[in-house]
């Protein structure tokens, strides 16, 4: 693969140079966990999750967005028999892979990064049987992560988004003005940032206030994000929540610096691998906190693919 020799060198290069990650550039840091992805591909195309070695459908679906993000093609990161990880997808898709809406939303949106067709991909619309999974409360999936990685999705399609799907989004945020995993659970970033995502695009503007008020609530001094605060698992930074959150503050067109310049404690993260920590204080490479900080390195948000509406006159 010509993309990941070259990358080999770049990584090599900066190995012997030696490296302070928090000193780098966020788009060379991302580039430089690029490298490292390239390394643990499976034979397969696609990308374990870090807690089994197979390959994980949301992971490479994840993966597939980040190798974009740091403007490589995903067709490009080829392994095994001119495997990569789209094929990896479309292979796990015809295998039968549980489908929940959380994990075709994740496939369309890596394809409408890949500038894939969702509407046939393997035979199927994806879109369509997303939609065809919306509940009559207008929720898609088991909560408010679900839905929201439904709304990104179908607005990445460029499918209008069906009825009451927005107001179920409103509807369900919390007082303190972020969401819950699934109803009834305490407000988290991840689902946060995003539902903030989701409602960057739309007629929100009061929602989205809250719950940027409600991130600003509980970042750390650090410049991170924890999962949640209070929680009883901790409340210190995380790669992966702090991703998210760099993610919805950039979908909302926020100044970085405004906020402590989180982006910083992203790359405190990096390890000289080239992949990421989960947590400063839980040191050695995290597959999904890596492919979490690559997008948010490299400034792009979520929705990024999401068509621009049209204008008349």
């Amino acid at each position: 693969m010509k993309r990941f020799v070259y990358g080999l060198a770049i990584f090599a290069l900066v190995a012997v140079m030696g490296s302070s990650a928090a000193a780098q550039d966020p788009e060379d840091a991302a580039g430089r966990a690029l490298v490292y992805l390239g390394t643990i591909q499976n034979d397969d195309g696609g990308f374990s999750n870090g807690f089994a070695p197979e390959s994980d459908l949301g992971a490479t679906a994840d993966a597939v967005v980040a190798i974009v993000a740091a403007g490589e093609d995903p067709r490009d990161f080829v392994t095994g028999e001119a495997t990569n990880p789209l094929t990896a997808l479309e292979a796990q898709l015809e295998a039968g892979v549980p489908e929940g809406a959380g994990q075709l939303a994740k496939i369309i949106t890596a394809l409408a990064a890949a500038g894939g067709d969702a509407t046939d991909f393997g035979g199927r619309d994806l879109p369509a049987e997303l939609i065809a999974l919306q509940a009559e409360d207008g929720v898609f999936g088991l909560g408010a992560f679900d839905h929201c990685l439904s709304l990104i999705a179908l607005q990445n399609a460029g499918v209008a988004l069906p009825g009451e799907a927005v107001e179920a989004l409103v509807a369900a945020q919390g007082e303190d003005g972020g969401w819950g995993f699934m109803a009834g659970q305490a407000s988290d970033t991840n689902t946060t940032g995003l539902c903030l995502q989701a409602l960057a695009r739309e007629d929100a503007a009061e929602s989205a206030h809250a719950a940027r008020g409600y991130l600003a609530a509980i970042q750390n001094e650090d410049g991170g994000w924890p999962y949640q605060n209070p929680s009883d698992f901790g409340t210190l930074s995380d790669a992966s929540s702090t991703a998210i959150v760099i993610q919805a503050l950039l979908a909302l067109d926020e100044d970085l610096a405004d906020w402590n310049n989180p982006q910083d404690y992203l790359l405190s993260l990096q390890e000289d691998s080239g992949a990421f920590r989960y947590q400063a204080e839980a040191p050695g490479d995290n597959i999904l906190a890596t492919i979490a900080a690559i997008p948010a390195l490299a400034g792009v948000p979520l929705n990024d693919w999401a068509p621009e509406p049209e204008t008349s006159g």
